[in-house]
């Protein structure tokens, strides 16, 4: 595993404020519901002996006896809970690591009993660090099992959980914190992309005649002769016909590749792309002979493993400095020899379009570009009542509109671009892409027509 972890960014300040004033709410026994239920039992009681009435007596004492059997019964589940904690703690001493993959839950190891024979009193969890991650709780065989889901691939190092220890009825309530040294290395899901078609691309040869490939393949044109030309190229056939001198010169003309060279650009919604290339290193669909390199990354390898960390490690990279270093990576693999080149990009424009336009022009006619999407759909609109009854949208949907802008931007390099979409594992074709546009169209003129309803 890769030591090298990306610096935690700053959290905002309004969010600093909210985690400042829970962690000092998780001290307070009693939650709001438990507040009022204590001044609801202080007016019952008062306004019962003053009254000598017997129903407000009974309503305050019981309300009393209930906070009373809720605030007993939470500080002693916390308590019994923040021992077991701190005996957890002592044997999970030394480097631990745990490999995921983005959307996937995977069990980390950290489990609770259910405590479900103890009357009213309940737990949950939550992941507060790292912020892209989140905890499922499964109940199995008496106890409470954790499962982390990541939202972004990258290296985190360590989780800190918050566990909520509450009643069944929500008037006391108290929060432990747990911190954990279990590290994350975060693969991007490969989702249904198995299998992919093969991406070896061409390079200069002799094999098949094209007008972007190098003067390489036979000598079938003819131009003039000019002086320096050497004398076998000659065409004399064409003399003794015309009395002119003309050379034989080598077409244009492609050949497949022998080696390949491939690289990721990272940018909003690059990790369909990133599970793309994951998925193009550790089959064959790079061919025998690769190198790959990634922002963050840019040195050329052809390890899968270190391959594979240059993927996670590429997630740390600021959005600004997105393909800064493809240039100095081209470069530096083709002094090894002629390679076709292959460049994995997001889906969506961003600063990285600037600096990869400029890097693949002068190799335009050797590129082929990998864009990988989720759900090539618009951004869904819905009414907040509607959200209520039907299923929340994928977060990782890939928005058309983006998707067109950043294939209108790689146009002018005139090389084959492949979209492939990662829930389904098909290459979208055109066809797939206007009819996910027009979608987008339809509901951005749902949108516009409700704003105006509303005004």
């Amino acid at each position: 595993m890769s030591a090298a972890t990306p610096a935690p960014s700053k959290p905002p300040r309004r969010a600093r404020w909210q985690g400042a004033l829970r962690r000092i709410a998780d001290f307070f026994p009693w939650t709001l519901l438990g507040l009022l239920g204590i001044a609801v039992a202080i007016l019952a009681l008062g306004a019962s002996y003053q009254l000598v009435d017997l129903i407000l007596l009974v309503v305050g004492w019981v309300t009393v006896g209930l906070v009373s059997l809720a605030t007993v019964v939470v500080l002693v589940g916390a308590l019994v809970i923040g021992l077991r904690l701190r005996r957890a703690r002592r044997g999970r001493e030394g480097e631990r690591w745990l490999e995921m993959e983005t959307g996937r839950p995977q069990p980390s190891g950290f489990e609770l009993p259910g405590y479900g024979w103890v009357p009213l009193l309940q737990s949950e969890w939550s992941v507060e660090t790292p912020d892209d991650v989140r905890a499922e709780v499964r109940t199995q065989l008496g106890k409470r099992r954790e499962l982390l889901v990541a939202g972004r691939r990258g290296e985190r190092a360590g989780v800190r959980r918050r566990i909520l220890v509450r009643d069944a009825f929500r008037l006391a309530s108290l929060g432990l914190r747990d911190t954990d040294g279990l590290r994350l290395r975060i693969l991007p899901h490969k989702g249904k992309l198995g299998r992919l078609p093969v991406l070896t691309s061409f390079a200069g040869g002799e094999d098949w005649p094209h007008p972007m490939g190098v003067a390489e393949g036979d000598r079938t044109e003819l131009r003039r002769y000019a002086p320096g030309d050497p004398a076998r190229f000659i065409h004399w056939k064409v003399y003794a016909r015309t009395k002119r001198l003309v050379v034989r010169m080598p077409e244009k003309a492609l050949t497949r590749a022998r080696r390949t060279v491939a690289y990721l650009v990272t940018g909003a919604e690059d990790e369909a792309s990133a599970g793309a290339a994951r998925v193009a290193i550790e089959s064959v669909s790079l061919g025998e002979e690769w190198s790959f390199g990634a922002d963050g990354h840019p040195e050329p390898t052809s390890r899968v493993a270190e391959a594979l960390d240059a993927i996670v490690r590429s997630a740390a990279v600021p959005p600004a400095e997105g393909g800064a270093h493809l240039e100095s990576f081209l470069r530096r693999a083709e002094r090894q020899g002629p390679a076709a080149l292959v460049v994995f990009v997001p889906a969506a424009p961003g600063p990285w379009l600037e600096p990869t336009v400029a890097a693949l022009r002068a190799r335009a006619g050797r590129v082929r570009i990998v864009v990988g999407v989720d759900d090539l759909v618009a951004p869904p609109v819905r009414s907040p009542l509607r959200r209520l009854f039907t299923e929340t949208e994928r977060a990782s949907a890939t928005d058309a509109e983006a998707l067109e802008q950043t294939l209108q931007t790689l146009a002018p390099l005139r090389a084959e671009v492949l979209i492939l979409d990662r829930h389904s594992g098909r290459v979208m074709t055109e066809a797939h892409r206007r009819a996910a546009l027009q979608a987008s169209s339809a509901d951005a003129g749902k949108k516009k027509k409700r704003k105006r309803v509303a005004a």
